[in-house]
């Protein structure tokens, strides 16, 4: 590896001045950038309309992307002005209909939007009240001309109202019940238009991304002129390095694809490139890392209770729907696009940008997103299939296949990690060194040109450091990380770096307690004390400016808890839950247990049952306890806990995304092994609810799944699982 980028800089003579000027101008030549304000009380007031049948639409300004968003703000909504459930109808987010808004991101939607929904609806509720309308009930002359008021709401109403969904001691109707997900029944049965790939226009053409067979290849050659004579043919496309060919049909198409025969040349990127340039010895060997996080001056080298190399790799979103659009062009220039996406404003913005058109000429139409997980947070493949349909002149769908998916997008990035720590005789933790190197999360290399790429490399990626504070009683601590550019994309994946950073901690408590032949739930009550932290030497992932906003609405009086009794309150209940004094492991069984806490807001504990299958291993029960503050709908928040604890299981033992002769090897779920209903054990969900103001659910709980099942293994065979996913020593 070349030198540090901290040490080239300095070379080169750059100031802070001069790093100023290279990130203006990087900057400068970005595309597009998310929208990030925090959303307002004017924002929400055009989130509800009355409608001439008597209904109200909510146009969600959240993706739903499985996690049951939709259903929770209709409760929200229902809560509030009293009309029956049926009649609050959640319509799919689109830039025609919604001012901008953050993408769904960071499990932030019923704490950050949930507040302002419930503001919105209350206000409504005040001016139907108004006119005559209580419970849903129409006025004397009918629902018509009352709709029609221009203005229902406006932020001054919003801002003045005074709703009681999120209100402690409020008596509820709808607001912390189970009800079954928004369109469950065309999810299930397909009886309704729902995905992009549901979409069908009249004169649609297919188009297809034609992925190249080694990262780093350039395309030399390709057969068009056997593919120009197959009925349907409507021209290929290369953009940005990348192939494309369309046809008038589906079964067109995979003709055309066939005969199209592309040469590429160049690539030769190897797994050990990768493995290399995350390697954290080879970093540490070095000195110093770039990015410190905790800086207590701690000796590399002294005598240390324990000193582990763990090591996480790559893995892919795996969505179960592929990324797919469909563009349409009117005559007047005008763009229409449907997406599955979590960011209909950021799509809107770079294609505005990419295609030089007018923000108002392009309307973007959000889709149920068949799974996302942080996979489809940036735009990919959306301008290409605005590009396409305005080539040829015709409606276009564009859609990934499942290789594409796997050799085209971006996934979680490999990390490697070393924690040395020493006990005092009391057994408490006296030093904690957790040095560690990553691809990139957050400045992604999929989303950030050349020139921002640069300017973000002497920038610590807050992506890859989430989570790497541990709540632990600590002396002295040092956390230190390098973010490393790899030759693959990688970025945001269910719970950025959390996943892999606190599995690593979790890992190295738990084998800190079989140092000291100390049961691991006494060993981490001890060290979870109130007083006790690392704060005073570290600085927590930084988390978005509005975090607070939204909270501030919610009521005052609601129960503020330290955080580590928050999750001590976890470890409890899930220790009861589980009845944890009588488990014990054997060589044919093990128990584990761990916690962690997700984005500093919501916390999590899980117990998990691993048996032995021969020379495999098979999760056969989980217990969990969840506390993200205040619950609007159980059975949502039952089913990401479930989703959670299934990738744990994913990263624990199965996923491994690895390259082979210089592309990503799998190509299919055949290729890449993902847990399957048969590997799904029987699971004890106990939610914590005391009224606390809701954070988030969505990706929690996976912050403890992974570890408490490798500390099952560990239980079962005396070794510490220092990398994933787990394979038998051989």
């Amino acid at each position: 590896m070349s030198p540090s980028r901290r040490t080239t800089l300095t070379a080169l003579g750059w100031a802070t001045a001069g790093l100023t000027i290279v990130a203006t101008s990087a900057y400068a030549l970005v595309p597009a950038l998310p929208h990030r304000k925090a959303p307002t009380s004017a924002d929400a007031a055009a989130w509800l309309s009355l409608r001439p049948d008597g209904t109200i639409h909510l146009v969600l300004p959240r993706a739903e992307i499985g996690q049951g968003i939709a259903i929770a703000l209709r409760q929200i909504v229902a809560e509030e002005t009293g009309f029956p459930l049926e009649r609050i109808i959640a319509v799919p987010p689109s830039t025609d209909r919604l001012p901008p808004v953050r993408g769904t991101v960071g499990s932030e939607s019923i704490k950050d939007f949930g507040p302002l929904v419930a503001r919105a609806a209350a206000a409504l509720a005040t001016t139907l009240k108004a006119a005559g309308v209580v419970g849903g009930h129409a006025p004397a002359d009918g629902w018509t001309a009352l709709s029609a008021r221009p203005r229902l709401l406006d932020a001054a109403s919003v801002e003045a109202s005074t709703p009681r969904s999120f209100l402690p001691s409020a008596q509820r109707r709808v607001v912390g019940q189970p009800h079954p997900t928004s369109d469950i029944r065309a999810v299930v049965t397909g009886d309704a238009p729902l995905f992009v790939d549901d979409i069908r226009l009249p004169g649609m053409a297919f188009a297809a991304l034609i992925p190249a067979p080694r990262l780093g290849a350039t395309l030399t050659g390709v057969d068009e002129v056997a593919a120009a004579k197959l009925d349907g043919y409507l021209g290929i496309h290369r953009h940005e390095g990348k192939l494309y060919a369309a046809a008038a049909s589906r079964p067109a198409l995979d003709r055309i694809v066939a005969a199209l025969k592309p040469l590429w040349t160049g690539g030769s990127v190897t797994q050990s490139d990768i493995d290399n340039a995350v390697d954290i010895d080879a970093g540490l060997a070095r000195g110093a890392l770039e990015h410190v996080v905790a800086k207590a001056d701690i000796s590399r080298r002294g005598p240390v209770d324990i000193d582990l190399r763990l090591d996480v790799p790559m893995a892919a979103h795996a969505c179960m729907e592929p990324r797919t659009a469909v563009a349409r062009f009117e005559s007047s220039g005008a763009l229409t696009l449907w997406t599955g996406t979590q960011d209909v404003t950021f799509v809107r913005a770079t294609l505005a940008k990419r295609l030089s058109l007018a923000v108002d000429k392009i309307v973007v139409h959000g889709c149920r997103v068949g799974g996302a997980f942080g996979g489809k947070t940036i735009v990919a493949h959306e301008h290409h299939t605005a590009l396409i349909a305005r080539a040829i002149g015709c409606p276009v769908k564009l859609q990934w296949t499942r290789e594409a998916e796997f050799r085209e997008a971006f996934h979680r990035p490999p990390s490697s990690h070393r924690i040395r720590a020493s006990l005092t005789p009391d057994g408490l933790i006296d030093t904690w060194h957790h040095a560690f190197r990553s691809g990139h999360v957050i400045f992604t290399s999929a989303a950030l040109g050349p020139a921002l790429q640069f300017a973000t490399s002497f920038v610590g990626d807050p992506g890859v450091s989430r989570g790497a504070v541990p709540p632990y009683a600590i002396a002295r601590a040092r956390i230190e990380f390098e973010d490393v550019r790899l030759p693959i994309h990688t970025g945001p994946w269910r719970s950025l770096g959390g996943a892999p950073n606190n599995w690593a901690i979790e890992t190295a408590i738990d084998a800190l307690a079989r140092h000291r032949r100390e049961d691991s739930l006494s060993f981490r009550r001890r060290l979870l004390s109130p007083q006790r932290s690392t704060s005073q030497n570290a600085t927590p992932s930084p988390r978005h400016p509005s975090e607070s906003g939204a909270i501030a609405m919610v009521a005052t009086n609601a129960p503020r808890l330290d955080k580590n009794v928050r999750l001590l309150r976890c470890l409890d209940r899930v220790s009861a839950r589980a009845d944890w004094p009588t488990l014990k492991s054997s060589s044919e069984r093990g128990y584990g247990i761990a916690c962690g806490i997700f984005n500093e807001m919501s916390y999590a504990a899980v117990v998990a049952e691993v048996e032995r299958l021969g020379r495999t291993m098979r999760v056969t029960r989980f217990w969990c306890a969840h506390d993200c503050g205040q619950i609007i709908n159980p059975d949502q928040v039952r089913a990401q806990i479930e989703g959670n604890l299934v990738w744990g299981i994913g990263m624990a033992l199965f996923e491994d995304l690895r390259l082979d002769n210089g592309h990503v090897a799998a190509t299919s779920f055949v290729d890449y092994a993902v847990p399957r209903f048969s590997d799904i054990p029987a699971t004890d969900i106990d939610l914590v609810d005391d009224g606390a103001p809701p954070t988030g659910a969505g990706e929690t709980t996976i912050v403890a799944a992974t570890a408490a099942i490798t500390n099952a293994i560990a239980a079962m065979t005396g070794r510490t699982v220092t990398r994933l996913p787990w394979r038998p020593v051989t």
